[in-house]
Parts: C-alpha cells; structure tokens; sequence
C-alpha cells in the first residue's frame, strides 16, 4: 500500500468516527428529561433506551433515523471525496459504527451499533440489511428477546455473502466478495462486542429463575 493510499484510509477512519461520535440519544435525551441516558434504563445510548427513558416513541424514532443516517453520511461523503472507491467507503463506514459504540464526547459510552450500521450497508450493499431484518423477525418471534435475537441476526448476516455471491448482488459500489465479507464481519463483530453485557446480565437472570 502506497503512503497516499494509507493516509486516505486514516483519513477516511476518522472522518467515519467523527460522524458517528455525535451521540444522538444522549443529546436528545438530556435535552427532553435533562436525564444522563447513561445512568437511566439499560444506560445504552441508542433508540430504543431512548423511547425507554422518555416515554416518548417520536423521540425514539427520531433519535433511530439519525443515528441511521451517519452511517449512511460516512459513506456517501467517501463516495463524494473518492469516487467509490469501496475501500475507504467501507472505512469510513466502519469508522462511524466505532465511533456511534465508542464516542470520545460521552466518555466512550456510546450505543450498539446497529442503526449506524444499517445506515452503512444501505449504501454499500442494502440487501444485508433485508437479510438481517428477516432473521431478527424469525428469532425474536421465537426468543421473545431483544438481545438475543439481534445477536443472532448479527452473527448470520455475514454468511450471506458466503451464501449469495457477490456479482448477484444489489450492490452500490464494485467490489469482490472476499471484501465485501471482511467489512460485513468486521460491523458485526462490532455490534456484538456491544451486546456481550446485555447477553451475561440476560443470563444470570435465566440462572436465578431457574433455581
């Protein structure tokens, strides 16, 4: 890799990040119930803790579009600057979910990723954010579990790449599968990373109400 060519990934990460960072719900929030969303619900600065803390659905919704938007904003502001050029597209993508999960304004607290991430693969190739919708809808209708069933539907996204070759794809931009594999894997490592609390506290309350 030529140094120009680094130096626009670095630049394409942190352009990603900075977008991303914006923490929406806490914003919202803090303005609302002048509550550190934080410290309140499940303390997950995201939509859904957001409608928890506030009560108010438009105000979940609203913060939902945002955060859905940034991923959508890192990418198409990569497009404008380089031309679809996949790899700092896919960059900056990345880039905004790092910084949605771990934003440096609210002391790395952020959400889970998941709006932030759709936004992304909207723009690089939609058709996973379909495949992720169908199987949250097939587990949570069995789990009855928020968590569970993005975890699950995280973890068998990537796949589809695997299942579905590339060239069949809907995709904005050109690129090959083994890319396009890294980039989905590396989003959901992500967004799981983000669910490893939620999934221990989910068990230790199975484990009690077991005994």
């Amino acid at each position: 890799m030529s140094s120009s060519g680094l130096v626009s990934y670095v630049v394409s990460l942190l352009l990603g990040y900075c977008i991303g960072s914006f923490p929406t719900a806490y914003l919202f929030v803090k303005w609302k119930t002048r509550i550190d969303i934080r410290k309140a619900g499940t303390g997950n600065v995201g939509a859904r803790n957001t409608y928890d803390v506030t009560g108010s659905k438009r105000l979940g919704v609203v913060v939902l579009v945002i955060d859905l938007l940034k991923g959508v904003l890192a990418v198409v502001l990569l497009l404008v600057l380089f031309d679809r050029e996949f790899g700092t597209m896919a960059i900056s993508g990345i880039g905004a979910v790092l910084g949605h999960n771990y934003p440096v304004w609210i002391n790395f607290k952020g959400g889970r990723g998941l709006a932030t991430a759709a936004g992304v693969m909207l723009v690089l190739g939609w058709v996973f954010v379909g495949a992720w919708a169908i199987a949250w809808f097939i587990v949570n209708r069995f789990a009855h579990n928020v968590h569970i069933a993005n975890v699950v539907a995280t973890a068998v996204s990537p796949f589809v790449v695997l299942i579905i070759p590339v060239k069949n794809l809907p995709l904005f931009v050109s690129t090959t599968g083994g890319s396009l594999f890294i980039v989905v894997t590396i989003l959901c490592l992500l967004i799981l990373l983000r669910h490893v609390e939620p999934i221990i506290e989910l068990r230790k309350s199975y484990t009690k109400s077991s005994l």
